[in-house]
Formats: structure tokens, C-alpha cells, sequence
């Protein structure tokens, strides 16, 4: 993301859930000794890593999309079915979309990692948004 492009891709509930799944168990086989692991442990050790390190870019080098973005990947990427794979420090995600086109990435364990710790963020918070209301407020 360094030249600042990225690709576009949308998941309905049910697809994101299913790769959530796939992410927990991947990051729960994976994680300990991982680096995501050591300064989760030691966050001083981030320090001794090169600016450009992927742990580095993973937050200062998100895209910033617009509700336009979200509306062209609905419309244009949307993410119809996908297999994902185990290869130890990379995991593939192959998706096949709605225009039947097919792409594939390769994730190194710590952005896997990374990524199942923000869709295990935004599913918790979704969770807490969606309950009723209780008691006497």
C-alpha cells in the first residue's frame, strides 16, 4: 500500500463471518512466537522494527475509502465465494466474485492476524450496537 493502491472487495454477513472462522482458527494455530505475539507481549519491540516494517504500515497506511468506494465494491467487487489455505506463514484467500472473475492473495501470518483482530473488533462492537436495550435507563 506504499504507492497507495489497494483493491476493493465486498463480503456479505455470511461470507465475512465464514472468513472470520478461518481467521480465528489460522491465527490461533499461528500465533504464539508470531511477531504479532512478541510485542502484543513487548510493544517496545515495534520500536527496534524498520518504519517500513508491514506491523508499521498495517496502521499508519490505511486507505481512507469514502462511502462511494463501499458502494463501487458492493456493486462491482462483490465477493460470491472464496477458499481460504493454510500455508503456515502465509495464508491464501481465493475469491471468486459475482462477474465470475477470480482473484487471489497471499497474507503473510501477521497481516492474517492483524486482520482477524479488526473483524473480531468490528463483530463485537456490531454485537453490542444490535442488543435490545435493558432495564429502567
Amino acid at each position: 500500500m506504499y504507492d497507495r493502491t489497494f483493491r476493493l472487495s465486498h463480503w456479505s454477513t455470511k461470507q465475512i463471518l465464514a472468513l472470520y472462522k478461518c481467521l480465528e482458527y489460522y491465527s490461533g494455530v499461528h500465533y504464539y512466537g508470531s511477531d504479532v505475539q512478541r510485542i502484543s507481549d513487548d510493544p517496545s519491540l515495534s520500536d527496534l522494527l524498520p518504519a517500513r516494517h508491514p506491523v508499521h504500515t498495517m496502521v499508519n497506511e490505511r486507505p481512507d475509502l469514502t462511502q462511494e468506494d463501499y458502494s463501487e465494491a458492493n456493486k462491482e467487487f462483490s465477493v460470491k465465494s472464496f477458499i481460504f489455505a493454510d500455508h503456515g506463514e502465509t495464508c491464501r484467500i481465493s475469491c471468486a466474485f459475482s462477474d465470475h472473475f477470480h482473484r487471489a492473495e497471499v497474507l503473510p501470518a501477521y497481516i492474517a492476524m492483524n486482520l482477524y483482530g479488526s473483524l473480531k473488533a468490528g463483530i463485537d462492537l456490531s454485537g453490542l450496537v444490535t442488543v435490545e436495550a435493558g432495564g429502567s435507563a
